[in-house]
């Protein structure tokens, strides 16, 4: 008889966040009380479906473990890679080779600089996704003008064209795929040279697409440092909390 799939969630941790600046990764930084990272693996855990978070980290990386010290639904792999894809293929393949995760068993890969994930959208993703052969990601319509730009020698930014955002959507994650799928998808990519900017891209390049799940504002990436104050306010945290 076969086992009834399951749900890990799966946190690329591993990078140091060069446009956020300062002396720590921007998973580290703290947001109210509690980090950024803690926010972040917290809302996967929020839907009991999920049955335990993968963090992966660079191996010289102690500060996640630290942080989840005595939570057995989360568990450090200091398996990161050079870039998020390397980190987010490593450790795939790290659980499918240690049994932690069977092949047919579903993979939520979450930004660790999104702390703003939803009960609702991280439940939707879910239900809508584990009826799609190919998996799902949340997204959100693209509601500003987009300008194709020029940089002059000068170093001005000039406009060429508009580029209709009709049928354009921002994504986000978790996005949600089969574990075996994913990590062979990506190594195919990875094989080929292709540019990966998100999973999902991977999953495309088999000749199927993933469901888009509409996200929410409030699940926006934390990437400069004055983001922190932008997700603060969004989520109802004291910004005098932040540090």
């Amino acid at each position: 008889m076969a086992r009834t799939a399951k749900y890990f969630g799966l946190v690329p941790a591993g990078g140091a966040g060069r446009r956020f600046g300062g002396s720590i990764p921007k998973q580290y930084a703290m947001l109210g009380a509690k980090t950024v990272l803690e926010r972040s693996v917290e809302a996967l855990l929020v839907d009991p479906r999920v049955e335990g978070v993968f963090v992966v980290v660079a191996n010289d990386d102690s500060i996640a473990t630290a942080l989840f010290q005595g939570n057995p639904q989360v568990k450090c792999l200091p398996v990161g890679g050079q870039e998020r894809v390397n980190s987010v293929l490593n450790g795939l393949n790290h659980l499918l080779e240690n049994f932690l995760v069977n092949e047919t068993d579903w993979v939520l890969v979450h930004d660790a600089a999104r702390p703003g994930l939803s009960a609702a959208a991280l439940k939707s993703l879910i239900d809508q996704g584990s009826e799609h052969v190919a998996g799902a990601l949340l997204a959100v319509p693209v509601a500003d003008t987009l300008k194709k730009i020029s940089v002059a020698e000068e170093g001005e930014v000039i406009a060429q064209h508009t580029i209709p955002r009709d049928h354009l959507w921002a994504a986000q994650t978790p996005q949600m795929f089969r574990a075996q799928a994913l990590s062979m998808a990506i190594s195919e990519c990875l094989y080929k040279g292709a540019q990966l900017t998100d999973d999902a891209s991977a999953i495309e390049t088999m000749g199927v697409g993933p469901l888009i799940v509409p996200g929410h504002v409030e699940n926006m990436k934390i990437t400069r440092a004055e983001d922190l104050g932008t997700v603060a306010r969004l989520l109802g945290l004291q910004q005098e909390n932040l540090e």
